[in-house]
């Protein structure tokens, strides 16, 4: 039964090696938003994560001059308390009026930056780069076949640092006419994957900006390329390129542009109707079950050029229409795959128990997960065991990722003896994580046999001892109205405490000073020895003090004579 038990608790707590998670094969809501400042995330769930709904995506841009660890791992921890998932586009430095093309001597650094990172979430989401179909994404060039190229190594690198990267390509502008500044994308996809077809199975999603064109402006029911479904389009004309497998898509760019901003521009729609073409959008083409992420731009931005995209009104603290439109979409319960481990600083159990015992664990553990570790998020303590251990008055410290807290609880071992495996672990939703897990012999209560020696008496005999065991300073047992009888006594059926540690012993007896010796107590019986005791404790209380004079004063010197030397 042992073995058979070890092999359900290999086949539960033992996970394959880490690959990214289809997200659409667990609870995910798919709201979101993109943001322009990273500032702006303490106000985001509000809106991703209304109505219902619980980890919604943030696309946010990280530029290569930007790769400092220490900050963006704040930025990231604060996700994670927000339940925010983080979607983030690489990018590279302005040059002028364009961007500079990236560089193959840039992985290294990129790689050593984002592994460095621990993400809210076990999909790390990055986007390689943007629209590069426009030259001046592309350092003032269009190159599909430079930019497979880059797609490819940056992908092979990324997943040789860890297969939890959920590499995304760069969204085009599905829009754009060739004219010598932009290539029309289904061109540019032509030629991207003629150069590098392998690219098609080296990403894990689709990035796509499925704006409302013309202008920004186009109607929520409209489909087709240049329209909310420019997805739909995107992905048919991939699969005529030879892509066999189903792409999880990412809108991470999308919206209206609205009339109120820096300057009204009555061209555009007011912010009401841009709220309402959200809410169709919502119960229309965001329906479409291949969508895994939407993140209209942008939540904030105060200036020319995407003013007139900006949630955030203006200059000030409020919202326009169309953010109350957008939080009121009802939206989902997200629940995505996090890494969930621990490190106990040391052993939970030990090999050996008394059975029937009470057990008090107290011991450091370390958040080495992705979560945060919280008794009110369904964070549930156990044992299992075949034998019939039970646990009580757990108490599961708040921790987040890379720090320590106390873990205590009570542990009850089985009443049967024998040997027996028993694995203490935390549950979490669906998931297991073992905290520790012994093979363990449980053995019938143990004995103590104190010797003593009364003054100076040959034979010490003596009524209403009291024997004391302590762990620590904590009291374990008290062993009242006990006999010594020719300087020993016996205590019997000893429980909670482990065979082979060591616990302080005390032994009191009317009219002596106490005395204790620290000493293992081992399976079977245990000799104790205590030093000899001295008789000047007249008034029994513990202690020798001035009390104690005025007593001897009023005793008979025979009494006291007998206490040293027998009668």
């Amino acid at each position: 039964m042992v073995f058979l038990l070890a092999i359900i608790a290999f086949l539960l707590f033992v996970h394959p090696v880490a690959a990214v998670t289809d997200p659409l094969a667990v609870p995910n809501n798919r709201y979101g938003i993109h943001i322009a400042d990273p500032n702006d995330i303490p106000d985001l769930p509000s809106l991703v994560n209304s109505n219902g709904g619980d980890w919604g995506y943030v696309t946010l841009v990280i530029p290569k001059t930007d790769q400092n660890s220490d900050a963006w791992q704040k930025k990231f921890d604060q996700m994670r308390r927000q339940h925010l998932i983080p979607i983030v586009r690489l990018a590279t430095t302005i040059d002028g009026a364009s961007w500079t093309k990236p560089k193959k001597d840039d992985i290294r650094d990129w790689v050593s930056f984002l592994t460095s990172l621990n993400w809210p979430t076990e999909n790390r989401y990055v986007i390689l780069f943007n629209e590069p179909n426009h030259a001046n994404e592309w350092g003032n060039n269009i190159d599909p076949e430079e930019y497979a190229d880059i797609l490819v190594t940056f992908a092979d690198a990324l997943k040789q640092a860890s297969p939890d990267f959920f590499v995304l390509p760069a969204g085009l502008d599905v829009s754009a006419a060739s004219d010598g500044r932009s290539l029309d994308a289904a061109e540019y996809l032509r030629r991207m994957i003629a150069a590098k077809p392998e690219l098609l199975e080296k990403i894990d999603g689709w990035t796509s900006h499925s704006y409302p064109n013309p202008g920004f402006s186009g109607s929520p029911n409209a489909r087709g390329r240049g329209t909310l479904g420019s997805f739909a389009w995107e992905l048919e004309y991939l699969k005529g390129l030879g892509l066999k497998k189903e792409l999880p898509v990412f809108i991470t760019e999308t919206g209206w542009n609205h009339s109120e901003g820096k300057f009204w521009q009555p061209r555009f729609a007011n912010p009401q109707i841009v709220g309402s073409n959200f809410q169709i959008a919502a119960a229309t083409i965001w329906q479409d079950p291949r969508i895994a992420a939407i993140t209209p731009f942008v939540f904030n931005y105060q200036d020319y050029p995407f003013d007139h995209f900006s949630f955030k009104k203006i200059g000030g603290t409020d919202y326009y229409p169309h953010y109350q439109a957008y939080q009121s979409i009802p939206k989902i319960k997200g629940q995505p795959v996090q890494q969930e481990s621990y490190e106990v600083m040391r052993p939970l159990i030990s090999p050996k128990l008394i059975a029937g015992s009470r057990y008090v664990v107290r011991t450091q553990i370390r958040n080495t997960g992705q979560t945060i570790l919280d008794d009110k998020d369904d964070y549930v303590l156990s044992v299992l065991d075949e034998h019939g251990f039970s646990l009580s008055d757990v108490t599961l410290p708040t921790i987040e990722p890379g720090q320590k807290g106390e873990l205590q609880f009570t542990l009850t071992a089985p009443s049967r003896t024998g040997k027996v495996a028993a694995h203490i672990q935390i549950r979490h939703l669906n998931r297991i994580i073992l905290l520790d897990s012994q093979e363990i012999t449980i053995v019938p209560p143990p004995s103590m046999t104190l010797q003593l020696t009364l003054g100076w008496r040959s034979v010490s005999d003596a009524k209403d001892v009291k024997v004391l065991i302590y762990q620590d300073s904590k009291l374990i047992h008290e062993f009242s109205g006990q006999t010594l009888i020719h300087n020993q006594l016996t205590v019997e059926k000893i429980t909670d405490i482990i065979p082979g540690q060591p616990y302080r012993v005390v032994a009191i007896v009317p009219n002596y000073l106490p005395r204790q010796k620290v000493q293992p107590l081992k399976e079977g019986n245990t000799t104790v020895r205590l030093p000899r005791f001295l008789p000047f404790d007249m008034d029994n209380d513990g202690a020798f003090s001035w009390n104690d004079a005025a007593v001897l004063i009023t005793t008979q010197p025979h009494t006291i004579l007998s206490r040293f030397f027998g009668p």
